[in-house]
């Protein structure tokens, strides 16, 4: 029989909503090495009566999860939620002596992890990042009041120093996370600024092994396809939640010096997304008279992106705050180059000597509009560090962890 490879996270598809596609992916891509039984949990709450659900040939398992309102306190109910979690695992017959990986997505689910160890010492015990705020403080409503930041920082601080390895989806959040309590390097986000003054007296963890591995894409799913594209237009892409970090509005300023100020007129911006900020950017679209050169689409099943990406000439997403991001490589793999704030997760695919020209400062709208006139003239080709295809990454990962 194959060992089991547990995995437990809080984001995972469902028939309902594709929000997790990324661990979807992976986890796929770890069953197809035929090494692993894979297994994943996700917890539920109290009042849903569900056992598990099928997500595309995965079955998911849910267990019941106890957590505190607005992640106050953030890691208080994790003895009560592994014996949960370990009585799931009892009920459907799961043989812990055949675990071999247990697998925990971020933070506080590193707590899962150490339950299995407990019972099997051989038990390699794994958390994966996805965050620039490895620890997860700068969630909910009273993340700065000092005692609660704290005191998750604390929590996660016991978690972490126990755990084999740390896995990171790219060197900014392996940075910050080895950095913690001060900031990593390249660190410029105010708010996670802020916050980590509530915790600058805590201890740094000492990890037993980091990992990077970035998030990577089934190239089965997005890959380049002919005949979407206008030739007519010289269309931007845009995808994301329309939040301050994402920066949406900046493109569309970039987009203003474009129209205005270098005469394209055959320009088209797309955005994919919503969120807080939208109707704030739908409004500054229509007052500086942009609406005949911005659209807000209508957001799409993560299955269907191929054929947006495959409309575009060049997909754009000025966020400063980004862990990795998947649609920078979503994009590459379907043919279509991508522009981002350096510093950034996915920005580490560019080689430095091009950075040039496809990486830019947070909130700079002018030199983003350069950039992109640039490649509006020249159409000069993308290259990339590092494969951005799911099964090479994952079979490296998997290497190095059994090594």
């Amino acid at each position: 029989m194959k060992p089991y490879y547990i995995v437990i996270t809080p984001f995972f598809p469902t028939p309902e909503s594709f929000r997790g596609p990324y661990i979807y992916d992976q986890v796929q891509a770890i069953m197809k090495t035929g090494k692993y039984e894979v297994i994943v949990f996700k917890p539920k709450s109290w009042n849903d009566n569900r056992d598990f659900y099928e997500y595309e040939g995965v079955k998911v398992y849910l267990f019941t999860s106890f957590q505190m309102p607005s992640y106050f306190f953030n890691g208080a109910t994790n003895k009560i939620n592994c014996i949960l979690f370990l009585r799931k695992i009892k009920r459907i017959g799961i043989d812990i002596s055949n675990i071999e990986i247990a697998h925990g997505h971020t933070s506080t689910f590193g707590a899962y992890a150490l339950a299995l160890k407990r019972q099997n010492k051989s038990i390699k015990t794994l958390v994966q990042h996805h965050d620039r705020d490895p620890f997860t403080i700068r969630n909910g409503r009273l993340a700065h009041w000092k005692i609660n930041a704290r005191y998750r920082a604390k929590s996660n601080i016991q978690i972490f120093n126990q755990i084999d390895y740390h896995i990171s989806i790219s060197k900014v959040v392996e940075d910050n996370l080895l950095a913690f309590p001060k900031p990593g390097k390249y660190e410029t986000y105010g708010p996670y600024l802020s916050i980590l003054k509530q915790v600058k007296n805590l201890p740094s963890i000492q990890p037993k092994k980091s990992i990077i591995l970035y998030n990577g894409v089934d190239t089965t799913k997005f890959y380049p396809k002919s005949g979407l594209h206008d030739n007519s237009i010289f269309k931007i892409g845009c995808i994301g939640n329309f939040q301050e970090l994402k920066g949406q509005i900046v493109l569309i300023k970039a987009g203003e010096v474009l129209i205005k100020e270098y005469g394209i007129n055959n320009i088209r911006l797309s955005f994919i997304g919503s969120g807080e900020l939208l109707e704030s950017c739908q409004k500054y679209v229509l007052e500086r008279g942009l609406n005949n050169y911005v659209a807000f689409e209508t957001e799409v099943h993560h299955s269907l992106l191929v054929d947006y990406y495959n409309t575009l000439d060049l997909f754009v997403l000025p966020t400063c705050y980004e862990g990795f991001g998947c649609v920078f490589t979503e994009a590459a793999a379907c043919g279509i180059p991508f522009m981002l704030c350096e510093h950034q997760g996915a920005s580490e695919y560019i080689p430095t000597h091009d950075a040039g020209k496809w990486l830019f400062k947070p909130n700079d709208d002018k030199k983003l509009a350069d950039l992109i006139y640039h490649f509006y003239q020249h159409k000069e080709k993308q290259t990339l560090l590092y494969p951005y295809d799911i099964n090479l990454l994952v079979n490296h990962f998997l290497t190095e962890i059994n090594d």
